[in-house]
Order: structure tokens, then C-alpha cells, then sequence
């Protein structure tokens, strides 16, 4: 009889990475894969769905595979604003920013502005400053000819080292 409302796009949050008791969230969104929505509804709740997902608010199809979980809207259970409940641990909440939803590599919390512990999620470029900020490495030695005992028509066409402007000028004044 209510056939109609298993036609509807299953609806989830969408989990970017999981820390210790962190809960990275990217937000809501819906299961928009191909075949039946219980059919998307039975893969999300054995964690094995691997289909694009539209993100609310956004209008971007992401796959699957940019998140760490895909939990149905029902299994996330809020206990405050900060905090959820999902497989019976309690999980704080560090909103993850659309640029970050495509990001692949881990996420870092800063502190919202504002009272409380509210986080927001950004990527982890501790890796990149390192190299960055590591002293560059010495710059191998050079073994360079002595040119002095090259005579002056050999000197003339080495570029690598700096000219002799008195050998130079010589050499004009002699032609």
C-alpha cells in the first residue's frame, strides 16, 4: 500500500573519519545510487554501499568511497549539540567544511568560535610543513676545472664561472 515511500532516496550522514571518540561529519545527505532504495537501504546498514551520495545543501554526487561510514539517519542518535550516540559509544562532533569533503587525507580539530566544544574538522598539513619548514639540504660540491690554466680562448665561452672583466677587456684591446 505504501509502496510509494520506498522510492524516496535513503537518507544518511555522512562521516568523513572516525578518531578515538571524534566523529568527523560532513552532514546529511541521500543514498542516490542505482536499483532500489531498499535495496541502498539494506547495503548502508551492512556498511557495504559503494554508490554516489548527494550531500543536502550542496547539489555535489560524492562516492562512497570519500567517507568513512555512511550511517542511516536513524542510527545516529543526538544527544546535545555536540555529541552523538552511534553503536552504543558516544562520539563529539567535529563538523567537517565542504572543502574538506573530497580531501583524502586525515583531518585535524580547531576550536569553533563560541562557547562549548564545538570543532570543525581541516586537513592535516602538519606533513607538508615539516618538509616546508625542514632546513634545506647542503648543496653538493661541484668539482670545477681550474680555468686559469685553460688559455684565454678556452675562458671565453665557459659560462659557469664569473668573468674576469680585466682578462676580458684584454681580450677585446688585443683583437
Amino acid at each position: 500500500m505504501f509502496n510509494w515511500m520506498d522510492r524516496r532516496f535513503p537518507s544518511v550522514w555522512a562521516i568523513k573519519q572516525l578518531d578515538a571518540n571524534v566523529l568527523h561529519l560532513c552532514g546529511r545527505g541521500e543514498a542516490t545510487g542505482p536499483g532500489s532504495a531498499r535495496k541502498r537501504r539494506k547495503e548502508l546498514a551492512e556498511d557495504r554501499y559503494q554508490g554516489p551520495i548527494r550531500l543536502e545543501h550542496s547539489g555535489m554526487d560524492l562516492h562512497a568511497g570519500l567517507f568513512e561510514a555512511l550511517v542511516l539517519i536513524d542510527d545516529l542518535v543526538w544527544l546535545d549539540e555536540c555529541h552523538v550516540r552511534w553503536k552504543d559509544q558516544r562520539w563529539c562532533v567535529a563538523w567537517v567544511p565542504q572543502r574538506c569533503w573530497t580531501y583524502q587525507g586525515p583531518l585535524t580539530l580547531e576550536a569553533s568560535m563560541g562557547s562549548g566544544e564545538h570543532f570543525t574538522s581541516t586537513e592535516d598539513v602538519s606533513a607538508i610543513r615539516a618538509k616546508a619548514s625542514a632546513p634545506a639540504s647542503p648543496v653538493p660540491s661541484s668539482h670545477w676545472w681550474d680555468l686559469a690554466a685553460l688559455g684565454d680562448e678556452q675562458r671565453r665561452f665557459d659560462y659557469t664561472s664569473p668573468p674576469d672583466l680585466h682578462r676580458l677587456s684584454a681580450n677585446t684591446q688585443k683583437r
